[in-house]
């Protein structure tokens, strides 16, 4: 499910930058900023996150300076807010020049983009770990790269009917932030394809503590879609994996989800996006803008990279399905 797009805004279809040139040498550092959505412990951006920053140090032929923000702004939009931290941002790095920024998530995308001219208009960017409809694909700069994931709900809700062929009711939890909301919205419209088969019952109105109290009561036949939870109804910020463990603890039914930053013993498995997969991807785009000494005449995306691979769905036991596990879900990604 993971798509490595590189895109120019000049033209109407998706563009790739190419870059080429030696590296530079390798005494001299790279400065690397890392602009997280909500913070660095916030799931799936975190596992992402950590695979990058550990395949750039890996691998890359130069020192490296990362550096990592969190703005608490990007939680809520606050417009005077987000001012104030553009210029914050501008006048940190005034003596510092930045090789690269890499995005993380759809919040910080939106934040680079909303403010590109003002936010290092010059500085490489790559938008990676946001999946490609919460990119402005018109507003990209011949300095921003894309690698995006995409989502396919209608792939997940699938996948519980292939392992819960019996399933009467599918219970999803998600939050209440703006980019929950929007989400909330998409898996809605993906939902109508299956009212004939499920009821569905969302939790985006509840605290998570109401969460809790109603997904422990939960009759037989039903099922858990984990979308995200970082901020709930009651505005509880829930950093990492706590939130996903408490409910598996008193769930009444398995749980599903699509992140592989979420696998575990607390998830089903099914279709997934693989955090390993989608990091060296991004992590390879990032180290070459770190090597090219000038970018090519924009061009179209060859059709050599266009081609589609077969990850293997990774199925990991939980709640009162382990037997399940058998089955093959696969995913797959377009390089």
């Amino acid at each position: 499910m993971t798509k490595v797009q590189r895109t120019c805004s000049a033209a109407a279809i998706i563009l790739c930058l190419s870059f080429v040139g030696p590296a530079a040498s390798a005494a001299e550092p790279k400065r690397v900023m890392m602009l997280h959505s909500f913070g660095r412990e916030f799931g799936p951006w975190n596992e992402y996150a950590k695979e990058i920053r550990s395949e750039l140090e890996r691998q890359s032929s130069w020192p490296l300076v990362i550096t990592d923000h969190s703005p608490i702004v990007l939680r809520f939009r606050e417009e005077g807010a987000e001012t104030a931290y553009v210029e914050y941002l501008r006048a940190l790095y005034a003596k510092h020049r930045l090789d690269l920024i890499i995005s993380l998530g759809a919040p910080a995308a939106g934040f680079v983009q909303r403010h590109r001219q003002q936010l290092f208009p010059a500085t490489p960017m790559l938008f990676t770990a946001v999946e490609q409809r919460r990119v402005q694909y018109s507003d990209l700069t011949d300095n921003d790269t894309v690698v995006a994931v995409v989502h396919d709900y209608a792939a997940v809700f699938g996948s519980i009917l292939r392992v819960l062929p019996d399933t009467k009711i599918v219970a999803m939890v998600n939050g209440k932030s703006l980019l929950e909301q929007y989400w909330e919205g998409e898996i809605g419209r993906a939902a109508k394809a299956f009212e004939n088969r499920f009821a569905f019952r969302s939790y985006n109105v509840f605290s998570f503590e109401d969460i809790l109290k109603d997904a422990a009561a939960l009759p037989p036949q039903s099922a858990i879609l984990w979308e995200l939870m970082s901020i709930d109804a009651a505005g509880t910020v829930h950093e990492g994996n706590a939130a996903l463990k408490r409910l598996h603890s008193v769930a009444n039914a398995p749980i599903f989800s699509y992140q592989g930053a979420f696998f575990g013993p607390e998830i089903v498995g099914g279709p997934m996006h693989s955090v390993a997969v989608g990091a060296r991807r991004a992590a390879a785009v990032a180290l070459r803008i770190l090597g090219a000494k000038r970018r090519a005449t924009s061009r179209s995306l060859p059709a050599d990279l266009q081609i589609r691979s077969i990850i293997g769905g990774k199925c990991s036991a939980g709640a009162s399905v382990r037997a399940a596990c058998h089955l093959e879900v696969r995913s797959h990604s377009a390089i």
